[in-house]
């Protein structure tokens, strides 16, 4: 994956990539109830996961801040395209990691990723293709509807987003799913996780006008 460094020291927000490098636990989460209601009701036999995932990777994409990563040697390096790293689980409970790259059209990325998954799961193995440090770090849950979700991460410079969502529930003729997105807030602030949640609601409105003409 291509990337372009970022000169943090003219960047407007210096100030906060060096105060929150400073710190052992220099994270933010957010989760938010997201209205998929119009979503399901024309998404058909398209499989939700893949379809749902295509969306979401659009919407981070869109933010220039959830594409940049701080390097081993501590400089920011943004990068052009971030594909998903996401879990795939095994008959037996056990979950592998999968990616699709590239920005495809839809049906192109549905295709991949279906691919992709039955490759992994035959394959058995906790490994990633790809240039690790472009992923966007991706999950799902979807056997509870949680209000909160806290992440691993392995330093203070792990700076890979994480992206998750539970189960959807549907009260009052409205179906809701909980999607959490954590980032490293020496690269994103709160204003970035907004950006991305409102992108999130304009790809799901986006696809399903593409699916209502089909």
């Amino acid at each position: 994956m291509r990337y372009r460094i970022i000169d943090m020291a003219s960047d407007p927000r210096c100030g906060q990539f060096a105060y929150f490098r400073q710190m052992t636990f220099p994270f933010a989460g957010i989760t938010a109830e997201i209205d998929i209601t119009d979503f399901m009701a024309h998404r058909g036999q398209r499989p939700f996961f893949l379809s749902f995932l295509y969306a979401v990777v659009r919407a981070a994409n869109a933010v220039p801040q959830l594409r940049r990563r701080i390097l081993e040697d501590g400089t920011v390096a943004e990068f052009d395209w971030c594909p998903p790293s996401y879990t795939a689980m095994k008959p037996d409970g056990v979950y592998v990691y999968c990616t699709v790259e590239g920005d495809l059209p839809y049906e192109d990325f549905i295709a991949l990723g279906c691919r992709r998954q039955r490759e992994v799961l035959e394959r058995g193995t906790l490994t990633e293709d790809g240039d690790v440090r472009s992923f966007l770090f991706v999950s799902s849950l979807p056997w509870l509807h949680y209000s909160q979700l806290q992440h691993p991460a392995e330093s203070p410079d792990d700076s890979n987003p994480r992206i998750s969502w539970g189960k959807y529930v549907t009260a009052n003729g409205r179906t809701t799913l909980p999607v959490s997105l954590f980032v490293n807030h020496a690269l994103a602030d709160g204003l970035h996780i907004s950006r991305f949640f409102a992108n999130l609601e304009t790809e799901l409105a986006a696809l399903t006008a593409q699916w209502s003409k089909t």
